[in-house]
């Protein structure tokens, strides 16, 4: 959470601003707490002086849409580059809430003026809790007859818990002979002793305030405001507000110099809500810490890079001069936060600002917005091209800030339709208003009309088998045909014969005038080897290792089984196998039986079953004769 978390930056920054002038320091805030209406604030301008920097704050709960804050009838608005924290209280209900800031100095410097009249309009049908609902005003006046000040404004940069606990560091040397003004900017609450926030400055208890301020006393729950001016090394409070080193109530003031020890350059503050088992959307929103007080400092000048423009992706080089130490923050996107001149690529539009130090412990703040412009975003519909006609079609889609130009890699153009484009691969570029630009790739596909297609019949069987192919093409007057990539045809329709077995691929080519738009089409034929079983009628088993064994050739087979028996028809042997090659000669029966004797001589009976490639089975019965 935190500063700046909401224009870009994952830096939670607290130190929004702080100068070394002669002069003096004036604050304020107007609050409606949960409504509308209208007040006036009075702070304090020394005659005779100049506005040097002026803020306007204002903050809002949840996402209510933007409304004019009118201050002594200027309407302003609050844009989403201006917010300068983005925090929640940590409820089941959390919602965002967002300080945002105006830069006023100008429209003070041609009116100035010690008295603000301040309008919240009325924000209707919004849920309960959400709007805008306060009016922060910041000025330091440049006088070179009154004594010199240095001033810090600091930004909440927690999530609210009920018990938060602040560091700030790197101000300017304090002098704690003089009053060290601590002013805060408080909001939504009551005024009720529950509601209250005890305050603890480097482990002193200075106080518990919670209570509307007599500017807001139409107004319930709007919350405790410190105001004040200082000048000529004197803190003096305004409103119900006192310049004591206490605080109470509606009194948000105090003088910390007590608290200090000269030289510090910061201090610890501690802000706990007395009811922490309260609603957490109930305890008080802290918002803004201002420092008014004088140091041994002496005044310098600096300068800043002027804001700027990039676009997503891009970078620029910021400069800063005045100082012999830099510390921009956020870190967030710079190549070193640590010199003068960084260069910057934020994702997002961030405010930079650059705490610059002329000697040890004395410095000053530059801001510089970078702010950052999304580039377009392409959509896009392609139409395909027909094969042989390029007549595809490119329509892109940008989205972002117009008007938009558009190339595919040829120019730019106005128009967002590109015509008669081949099939391939295009580089979209669109560019927008702000000169950001988007690239991508698409891809136009070709579509092509032809579909081939054919029937084999049939498409197994034993050789020789003459297979018919019917051509089923559509949107084709071309034909190729090929057997294992040989071709044998250009007919439409046609037919082959398979001499021998095998398993063959027909493809069919089919095209319509132009052959690079060819669509192909395969089917596998299969063929078989036509079933031989070649059986012998007589062997002798005698071991003179010739004609021993019992044995068939088998061509075109792939399971047998054989079963002998005797003329009793008592089995003397059985075999079953799966045969792998083609021919196979196989060996049944050695003469012998089941209880290996050898038989006599004589007429034996077998049953030989087959199973063919195609899963026929064939029956063969016959005798064999046996001579030992």
């Amino acid at each position: 959470m935190g500063l700046f978390a909401a224009i870009g930056s994952t830096y939670a920054q607290t130190l929004f601003h702080q100068d070394i002038f002669y002069g003096g320091v004036t604050a304020g805030g107007f609050s409606t707490g949960q409504g509308f209406g209208s007040g006036t604030l009075n702070l304090y301008i020394e005659p005779g002086s100049t506005i040097r920097k002026a803020y306007l704050f204002s903050y809002r709960i949840g996402y209510p849409p933007t409304v004019p804050i009118t201050v002594n009838s200027v309407p302003y608005l609050f844009d989403t580059v201006n917010c300068v924290m983005i925090v929640s209280h940590l409820s089941p209900n959390a919602v965002p809430i967002k300080l945002y800031y105006n830069d006023i100095t100008n429209d003070l410097n041609s009116s100035i003026t010690s008295t603000f009249n301040i309008t919240i309009p009325n924000q209707f049908g919004l849920p309960i809790n959400w709007g805008w609902w306060t009016a922060f005003i910041y000025i330091e006046y440049e006088n070179p007859l009154l004594s010199k000040v240095a001033s810090s404004v600091w930004i909440n940069d927690k999530d609210y818990i009920g018990n938060e606990s602040y560091t700030m560091t790197g101000m300017n040397l304090i002098n704690t002979a003089n009053p060290v003004g601590l002013s805060l900017m408080l909001d939504r609450a009551c005024n009720n002793t529950n509601d209250g926030t005890i305050v603890t400055v480097n482990s002193n208890n200075i106080g518990s305030i919670g209570t509307p301020d007599a500017v807001n006393n139409l107004f319930s729950c709007s919350g405790t405001k410190g105001h004040f001016y200082y000048q000529n090394n004197t803190l003096f409070g305004l409103d119900d507000d006192t310049a004591n080193s206490t605080m109470n109530g509606p009194d948000a003031l105090a003088d910390i110099s007590s608290y200090l020890s000269n030289g510090d350059i910061g201090y610890n503050i501690q802000l706990a809500h007395q009811n922490l088992f309260g609603p957490p959307e109930n305890r008080n929103e802290y918002l803004l810490f201002l420092n008014a007080y004088t140091t041994p400092c002496d005044t310098f000048s600096t300068s800043i890079s002027a804001d700027t423009v990039i676009c997503k992706g891009d970078s620029v080089q910021l400069f800063a001069s005045g100082g012999t130490n830099y510390y921009w923050l956020p870190t967030t996107g710079l190549s070193n936060p640590n010199i003068a001149n960084p260069l910057a690529s934020p994702d997002s539009t961030t405010l930079y600002i650059v705490r610059i130090e002329n000697t040890p412990g004395c410095s000053r703040t530059e801001k510089v917005l970078v702010k950052v412009n999304e580039p377009p975003k392409i959509n896009s519909n392609i139409t395909p091209s027909v094969c042989g006609n390029d007549d595809g079609k490119i329509t892109i889609n940008a989205t972002g800030s117009n008007p938009f130009q558009y190339s595919i890699g040829n120019g730019f153009q106005i128009g967002n339709t590109f015509l008669n484009l081949a099939s391939g691969n295009y580089t979209i570029t669109v560019l927008d208003s702000n000169g950001c630009s988007s690239d991508t790739t698409v891809f136009v596909p070709e579509i092509n009309p032809v579909n081939a297609l054919f029937t084999g019949n049939p498409q197994t069987g034993t050789e020789p088998l003459f297979v018919d192919f019917n051509n089923q093409s559509s949107n084709a007057n071309n034909f190729i045909w090929l057997v294992d990539n040989s071709i044998f045809s250009n007919a439409s329709d046609t037919s082959y014969t398979f001499d021998s077995s095998g398993v063959y691929t027909v493809t069919l080519i089919a095209y319509n005038n132009l052959p690079q738009c060819a669509d192909t089409f395969s089917l596998q034929i299969i063929v078989y080897d036509t079933l031989m079983v070649q059986i012998p009628n007589v062997f002798t088993p005698n071991n003179d290792g010739v004609n021993d064994v019992f044995s068939i050739k088998v061509e075109g087979a792939k399971e047998i089984s054989v079963s002998v028996y005797n003329r009793w028809g008592i089995l003397l042997t059985e075999y079953s196998n799966t045969i792998t090659v083609s021919p196979a000669i196989i060996d049944l029966w050695d003469g012998r039986t089941t209880s290996g004797e050898k038989v006599s001589d004589g007429v034996y009976f077998y049953v030989i079953n087959v199973t063919d490639m195609q899963d026929k089975q064939y029956k063969y019965n016959g005798t064999i004769h046996v001579f030992n």
